[in-house]
């Protein structure tokens, strides 16, 4: 039987930025353009782990021909540069659906490991940075079930240590609240990249719900 490897995830978002280009590509264009600057935005993939995850792809898996080969092993890229290849496109879209498919979220219950601060997924964790907010909104938001919804002064208290029964209910101000709701962003996108969750938590009507 034939094992089928998982792919690193920096070929895995190679992959992705390719696939966008052919989307939008003529069907009877096989020859693509890729600004350099579509691959390494925001520095999430070097330029080092491009050149090599193009050439593994060129010429490891076959997928399409590099143009200008020089251009891309040998010269200094900067960001308005092109590279250009000329893909197999029936080929590189069973290779990408294949290898994309292993993606899928993976099963379970989230655990949140308090004392470490992180949540684990099966044998996966997810660090949070220690007694900093994200850490504090999971303490509360665990201590309510999934698909429970939870008011957002009871997460703001718990990162604040806003104490209620002495100030009163904490002010609805669009700071306070969005403060709750930039954490929960910062956490999802945590557990996105670490454990492969899209949404831990949702965001409804200044309510937060555990989804797993």
């Amino acid at each position: 039987m034939k094992i089928t490897m998982s792919l690193p995830k920096t070929i895995l978002d190679i992959l992705k930025v390719i696939h966008e280009k052919i989307e939008i590509t003529s069907e009877n264009n096989e020859l693509i353009s890729i600004a350099i600057w579509d691959f390494s935005d925001s520095g999430k993939i070097s330029k080092t782990d491009i050149r090599n995850g193009l050439r593994k792809l060129a010429e490891d898996e076959k997928l399409f021909d590099l143009e200008d080969a020089v251009s891309l092993y040998l010269q200094e890229w900067i960001p308005g540069e092109e590279i250009k290849i000329r893909v197999n496109r029936e080929r590189f879209e069973e290779f990408y659906k294949k290898h994309l498919q292993e993606q899928k979220t993976p099963t379970g219950r989230v655990k949140f490991l308090d004392e470490e601060a992180a949540l684990k997924l099966g044998d996966k964790k997810c660090a949070l940075p220690p007694y900093k907010n994200e850490h504090f909104f999971c303490r509360a938001a665990f201590e309510h079930q999934i698909n429970e919804p939870i008011d957002w002064s009871i997460v703001y208290e718990k990162m604040t240590g806003y104490y209620e029964e002495h100030f009163g209910k904490s002010k609805d101000t669009r700071e306070n609240w969005h403060r709750v709701y930039d954490t929960m962003e910062a956490i999802n996108k945590r557990a996105k990249e670490t454990l492969g969750i899209e949404k831990l938590f949702i965001w409804q009507e200044k309510t937060i719900k555990r989804t797993r």
